[in-house]
């Protein structure tokens, strides 16, 4: 199979208001998320993989090592290896299609090893 719909494939929550539907190759993943307002993504990296977004719908914060940037739809951003980074919803809903390269296979519906996002203090 080297096609799918979106549509067929499973939502998760995996943190409150942040929903991920995942598609993986062999060496890369790619994924698409939803935030519903309101909800943050806490700062963390990704030693493992270098990540790009690319926002569809709606608006969010987004800060990169302490940058912080205003992505609506059009905006294409690279998160570096192992760079801090965390995001907070501004209104509605926003989708954006995230790329992680190599794969994290944690991402994928059934993964059993543990949470890829960090846990929210507080």
């Amino acid at each position: 199979m080297y096609s799918i719909n979106w549509n067929e494939l499973p939502e998760t929550e995996n943190l409150p208001n942040n929903f991920r539907v995942a598609v993986a190759g062999k060496e890369m993943g790619i994924n698409r998320i939803r935030w519903v307002h309101p909800t943050s993504l806490p700062n963390h990296t990704h030693e493992d993989a270098e990540q790009v977004i690319m926002m569809l719908e709606g608006e969010i914060m987004f800060t990169i090592n302490g940058e912080q940037l205003h992505l609506k739809p059009g905006s294409v951003t690279v998160v570096p290896r192992s760079a801090e980074h965390s995001g907070e919803s501004i209104s509605g809903e926003a989708v954006f299609l995230e790329v992680f390269a190599p794969l994290r296979i944690e991402n994928l519906h059934g993964f059993l090893g543990g949470a890829s996002m960090p846990k929210q203090e507080g």
